[in-house]
């Protein structure tokens, strides 16, 4: 009987302990890597970023905490191997490494084409496009297959700029004609303008986009199976009840 009343005890302080750890913020987090900032998928200075919110989203689902690392895309697996990390935040669907269980994709990146007007001729490859004066994020040539580094390599009417910030300046200042770059990334610093110069209306100008480009579907990678079904059935819980799409749209509009 004794010995009954103290695992009862026992078992009594133990989850009165947990419940304590879970108040206090002692829960162990679930630590994922994710890249450098580019916003607004990823903001490190902030902590935030639209797939960032979407996998703390995800987790909380299971009352899950998730704490992020930021380290450069090609440091990734060795130090997913190496180090006490649960997993990566952003991988391609079609990755292979061993010993990583990708989740169902979650996260779309998708290229397009941006102009100010309507061109006389629509944009329906990469020749058209060559006609324009075009700026590019930096190394587009190298991301975005051979036809695309053939039409534009030594280009005289073609730029790739480090700063996307700045390729949006230059098309709406009307210095080139056409960007490339991502939709939701133009989206961002777009929204972002037009909250910092609400007075300006260069900014307000109509915009057309134009779809060259295969979107990129990415999931995200875990070392322990059973945290990748967790992270799958979070996102369809937040996908179902709308917090998933209130995510995107709060980086993408004001």
């Amino acid at each position: 009987m004794n010995f009954l009343i103290k695992t009862i005890a026992f078992v009594f302080y133990s989850y009165v302990f947990t419940l304590n750890n879970v108040a206090q913020g002692q829960v162990k987090p679930i630590e994922m890597i994710a890249g450098l900032s580019k916003p607004p998928f990823v903001i490190a200075e902030d902590d935030g970023g639209m797939q960032l919110e979407i996998i703390e989203a995800a987790f909380a689902k299971s009352n899950q905490i998730v704490r992020f690392t930021y380290l450069p895309l090609n440091r990734h697996m060795d130090v997913l191997h190496h180090r006490e990390f649960d997993g990566i935040i952003t991988l391609s669907e079609h990755e292979n490494e061993w010993g990583i269980c990708l989740s169902k994709p979650y996260i779309v990146y998708q290229n397009v084409v941006v102009t100010l007007t309507e061109p006389a001729n629509k944009i329906e490859g990469f020749s058209d496009l060559a006609k324009l004066k075009v700026a590019a994020f930096q190394n587009a040539t190298r991301f975005l297959g051979k036809e695309y580094y053939d039409v534009f390599k030594g280009a005289a009417n073609y730029t790739e700029i480090a700063n996307q910030k700045s390729q949006v300046n230059l098309l709406f200042s009307g210095r080139v004609d056409a960007l490339v770059m991502d939709i939701n990334i133009f989206k961002h610093l777009l929204a972002n303008q037009r909250l910092q110069e609400p007075q300006n209306t260069v900014y307000k100008q109509e915009f057309f986009t134009h779809f060259l480009f295969k979107p990129r579907a990415y999931t995200a990678g875990f070392k322990d199976k059973s945290l990748c079904a967790l992270f799958d059935q979070g996102i369809n819980s937040i996908i179902a009840d709308g917090s998933y799409q209130e995510i995107i749209d709060s980086y993408l509009y004001f």
